[in-house]
């Protein structure tokens, strides 16, 4: 794509959204994040956006009302109807008294949102589904201490992968930056991220993938599982045509939604 038309995506998203950050446009585009941070560079120098800490706002908004949380705001606008129509149908596979990992990312949050209402042990680094635990929430919820990372609203770090590595789940629910299933691969972008998902994963006795749609075939830096390491994998939408790996489930909306 070239560079005209990535800023008009950018100024697109803006738009809609009020924010937009590095790691959610590069991915999008399919472009690397520095390619992202000139494109911002030269429409602030045009006086379109105004760059704060992993991203941008319009100009006028206040960098203080989006920074802290300006990469996980940015996606929490983006397919919702979607991530909760696959984390509705990941949640059936939970029974009371099983003990959960969640991991981070906005496809995740949904299902912790639903699980806090089960009697159930929940162990996560996802700080979204942490700040939502409430006096009223019937799940028990351990969080893993370690480094705040407040733009993706996440806990990672040496601290955290040691703490993980005490605790044995039942089942653990994992998201993803992109996946190919032609290729039988998971990717993601973030190290420190992804080391806590082998982890998980690596404690588990049955390991879930939840992604929508917009993430098949895009590609990021690691390749973290096959497709075939989960149990279930849930996307949205009607299954493609073409052959896929049976453990591949394409949730759709019912009438009543």
């Amino acid at each position: 794509m070239i560079a005209s038309a990535r800023s008009l995506y950018i100024l697109r998203r803006l738009n809609e959204a009020g924010i937009v950050d590095y790691k959610s446009i590069a991915s999008e585009l399919g472009v690397s994040e520095a390619t992202v941070r000139r494109d911002f560079e030269k429409l602030e120098s045009q006086g379109k956006l105004r760059r704060v800490r992993s991203g941008a706002v319009r100009n006028g908004d206040e960098e203080g009302e989006f920074d802290a949380e300006l990469s996980i705001r940015a996606k929490n606008t983006l397919n919702t109807q979607e991530k909760l129509l696959v984390a509705t149908a990941a949640a059936e596979v939970v029974q009371p008294g099983e003990s959960v990992f969640l991991d981070a990312g906005t496809s995740i949050s949904p299902l912790g949102s639903l699980l806090l209402t089960m009697p159930i042990r929940i162990v996560t680094y996802n700080n979204v589904v942490l700040q939502r635990a409430t006096p009223k929430s019937r799940a028990e919820v351990f969080g893993l201490g370690g480094q705040l990372i407040p733009a993706d609203q996440m806990i990672v770090g040496a601290i955290a992968e040691r703490t993980l590595e005490n605790f044995g789940f039942d089942r653990a629910f994992i998201g993803c930056m992109g996946l190919d299933v032609k290729n039988n691969t998971v990717y993601e972008t973030d190290m420190e991220c992804m080391r806590l998902k082998e982890i998980a994963m690596k404690n588990a006795k049955a390991s879930y993938l939840l992604a929508d749609r917009s993430k098949l075939s895009k590609v990021g830096l690691f390749r973290f599982a096959g497709l075939d390491a989960f149990e279930q994998v849930y996307l949205n939408g009607p299954r493609p045509k073409g052959k896929f790996q049976d453990n591949l489930t394409f949730v759709e909306p019912t009438e009543k939604d």
